[in-house]
């Protein structure tokens, strides 16, 4: 199944535990989407980024093929969310040389909203970067950074 990721999903060391037979396909953007933090996270002790609808805005990401044992894998969040806490969804994206394909991705079933931290970020960070998506991507996360 093909499959959006981005967020923490797209740190190589948590996707590698979380979806072990993941193969990468291409970088992509969900148009008209944003992040936002409506769940929290026993684990980070802080905010999981997903999507929300936000007309001109996109999510940077990557679409990778997954088996759907790694599917069932990364739905169960390593425990540190309840069952039912996200839901799949078929989306557009839109590829680099601005294709539209459809894929899977995931977004929380909201229950607030909640800050993040910086460890979080960095984490994100390194797979935003893993992966070379677009400076965009980096900047839209830094501004999520808590001020001082």
């Amino acid at each position: 199944m093909r499959v959006f990721i981005y967020a923490e999903n797209l740190n190589p060391t948590q996707l590698k535990r979380r979806a072990p037979e993941h193969k990468f396909l291409f970088k992509a953007y969900l148009p008209d989407h944003t992040i936002h933090f409506p769940r929290f996270s026993s684990q980070w002790r802080c905010g999981l980024g997903s999507i929300t609808p936000s007309p001109g805005e996109r999510v940077w990401g990557a679409v990778f093929d997954l088996t759907d044992e790694d599917l069932k894998i990364l739905d169960v969040y390593d425990g540190e969310v309840p069952e039912g806490a996200f839901r799949h969804l078929e989306v557009t994206v839109m590829t680099e040389d601005e294709q539209k394909e459809l894929v899977t991705t995931h977004a929380a079933n909201p229950i607030g909203k909640f800050r993040v931290k910086d460890d979080y970020l960095d984490f994100v960070g390194k797979g935003v970067k893993h992966w070379d998506l677009p400076e965009e991507c980096i900047e839209t996360w830094e501004l999520f950074r808590p001020r001082k």
